[in-house]
């Protein structure tokens, strides 16, 4: 993945997150209408749900104010972009988590069908049970393909959580100076917070804008 220097204009957000990216997007209600325009690109909605809390023992996660990873723990959303690997040995980089239950969660093999073509794998989903997940990996220099690893083991302990917002539904972007392309860009977490990934020809690029709810 390579910085992002090309400014670009953004056209719309999510529903009615309450989540904001250093004030740079707007919410669909202060923009434009969601089903004309925002389901036009992805189908993702604000709603009661469930999110993944892996937690030191002894400590507390909140939800509401984990945006990176802590020596605590962290959060995972349905609809957002992590790197894990489970005990069947199988590890995804840049899979999204589409759906997380009381003991499960279902990722994808990567972000997307065209991302799939480009690594030469077949586009999947595959459910675990939350006990499952072995190791996490946050992304630390970009530059030098630098991660920091979590090892989930018998000193954490995961669980479902249920919130009023579950998803962290992906920003659809508009990139002026490639002809006005709109984007569909995941949240991804690395160890300084969320990153923005988009994809072109199946290859995964990155906006840094941290994230906090409001």
């Amino acid at each position: 993945m390579k910085t992002l220097k090309a400014k670009f204009t953004i056209v719309l957000l999510f529903l009615t997150s309450g989540i904001y990216v250093n004030g740079q997007f707007k919410t669909i209600q202060d923009s434009l209408d969601y089903e004309l325009h925002y389901k036009k690109y992805y189908d993702c909605k604000y709603e009661p749900g469930y999110v993944l809390i892996v937690q030191k023992k002894g400590k507390i996660i909140d939800p509401a104010k984990s945006w990176k990873p802590s020596k605590e723990g962290f959060a995972m959303r349905m609809e957002a972009i992590y790197d894990l690997e489970f005990r069947d040995g199988k590890r995804y980089r840049s899979g999204v988590i589409k759906n997380i239950t009381k003991d499960s969660l279902t990722i994808s093999s990567t972000m997307n069908e065209n991302c799939a073509k480009y690594e030469g794998i077949k586009y999947e989903l595959f459910t675990y049970s939350v006990k499952d997940i072995m190791t996490a990996r946050f992304i630390n220099d970009r530059s030098l393909g630098i991660f920091s690893r979590k090892k989930i083991n018998d000193d954490y302990e995961i669980f479902a959580m249920t919130v009023d917002k579950a998803k962290l539904c992906p920003a659809v972007l508009t990139f002026p100076k490639r002809n006005n392309e709109v984007k569909v860009c995941h949240y991804y977490l690395t160890e300084q917070g969320y990153d923005l990934l988009y994809e072109t020809n199946g290859f995964l690029d990155y906006m840094q804008y941290p994230i906090y709810q409001q």
